[in-house]
Formats: C-alpha cells, structure tokens, sequence
C-alpha cells in the first residue's frame, strides 16, 4: 500500500511539472511550413476572413498552399496592435509575465500547441467578463479573428511565414477614408488610440494623423527609415502596396476624402 501510496504522489507531481513545462519557456513548437500538421485539427483552414477583406491591397494572406495559418501575416498583427500596447504586454512592461512582440515570445507563455481550448491566451481572448484580452474599454476580438487564432494553436501554433500580396492601380487616388484609415485601424490603432497612446501618439481620427503625415513620421515609420519608429513593428513590415497608398496620399495632399 506504501508503495502505490508513493507511486500515487509521484504521478501527480509529475503532471504538476509537466503542466508548468510551456507556461516557463519549455520547448517551442517546431517551425514546418513545409510538412504536414502531425494530427492536429486542421478543420476550417485559416477561417472566415469576412473582417479582414476590407483592407486595402486585399485581406491579409491567411493561409498557405498547405492551408496553415501564416503567422507573419494573419497572427502576429493581432497580437501587436491588441495586445502587445504599452503598459500591458510590450516587452517592456511585459504584464504577468506575457511579452506579445514576436512569436518566440508568444508561444513560450500561453499557449499549448494543438490545442486553443487549453491555450491561456485563447481562453482571454474569448472571455466575456472584465478579464478578457483586450481589456475594455478596447472591442473584443471580432469572431473571425478568434478563429485564426484557435486554428493557428490547433494546427501546433507554427511559425509560418508567407508572402504579403496585393498592387494597386498607380493611376488610382488615395483614399484617407478607404485607404488609411482600415490599415491604421488593422495595424496601429490597438497601440495608438484615444485611451492607450503609445510613445504619445493617437492614430484615431484625420486631425492626429495629419501631423504626423506632415512632419515625416507617419511614412518614416511604416518603411522602418532610420531614426523613426518602425511601425507596426521592428518585426512586422506593412505590404509595398500599402505603403504606396499611403505615399499616393501623402503626395496628393493628404486631403480628408
């Protein structure tokens, strides 16, 4: 009885240090764009893209050839213009211990590879009370951006890296409307925004982007020059066609059309 006593006690902690593994850095899902998902729930490929079709340029790349979820291009915006904001999970203040810039970072706390349900960052995300991420008063993730997020962890939560696509008609005109505001609103506005101002800049609304895109920085930014900010981040590169509505607009005046 001893015995099993003893076997009984060592079995749970076992489970115990198992199930802290990934929550302190444990070993990180392997990066396979090129294989298969290993057994993991693949179902509804990269999911509805409905809220992201609206982009300029096209909707973000979703999915590769194999339909895994592109991590460069559908994952990591949502976390950096939701979540890794200042004074909540940058690398700076990296709160509770979640720093959200990169996918080293993302998958090392949070997250159990092959399953969202019992991903800690999935269960936030879906939450409905004042714990949910983002927190109020920010909008909660639209349901077609939750369920990239639930396909990306169930497919292993991979780091896989695709091409952004989309040209624009040089002879179009520059929407500040159509154009800049759903790319700011997609990449930026999660940082910069009435509540949450990183580095002191709020990108809601023609009358705070205006400066910027007067004094350089806005443009500066979004091709990561040197000596500005790169934005969305040092990781994250907007499309060469975004940028280019973005300098069409600049150019023709950067008018409030």
């Amino acid at each position: 009885m001893k015995a099993f006593i003893n076997a009984f006690f060592f079995a749970i902690l076992m489970g115990l240090l198992g199930g802290c593994l990934y929550e302190k850095g444990g070993p990180l899902p392997s990066d396979t764009s090129s294989s298969t998902n290993g057994g993991t729930d693949t179902s509804g490929g990269g999911g509805s893209t409905a809220a992201l079709d609206s982009l300029p340029c096209g909707s973000p790349t979703t999915t590769n050839a194999q339909n895994q979820v592109c991590f460069n291009t559908a994952i990591l915006p949502l976390f950096l213009a939701n979540c890794a904001t200042s004074g909540c999970h940058d690398s700076k203040t990296a709160e509770d211990g979640y720093d959200l810039t990169s996918y080293e970072k993302i998958v090392r706390k949070g997250i159990t590879a092959g399953n969202a349900k019992k991903s800690k960052l999935y269960q936030v995300i879906i939450d409905t009370s004042k714990e949910r991420m983002p927190p109020p008063p920010s909008a909660p993730f639209s349901n077609d951006k939750v369920q990239l997020i639930a396909n990306w962890i169930n497919q292993g939560a991979k780091n896989i890296t695709c091409e952004t696509t989309g040209s624009t008609n040089s002879a179009q005109a520059a929407s500040y409307s159509k154009h800049l505001v759903p790319i700011l609103e997609y990449y930026c506005t999660g940082c910069h925004n009435n509540t949450s101002q990183s580095g002191n800049i709020n990108l809601v609304g023609y009358t705070n982007v205006l400066p910027l895109a007067k004094n350089g920085k806005l443009y500066g930014s979004i091709t990561h020059a040197t000596g500005y900010q790169p934005m969305p981040s040092s990781s994250l590169k907007l499309s060469d066609c975004q940028i280019s509505l973005v300098k069409k607009w600049i150019d023709s005046g950067m008018l409030n059309n």
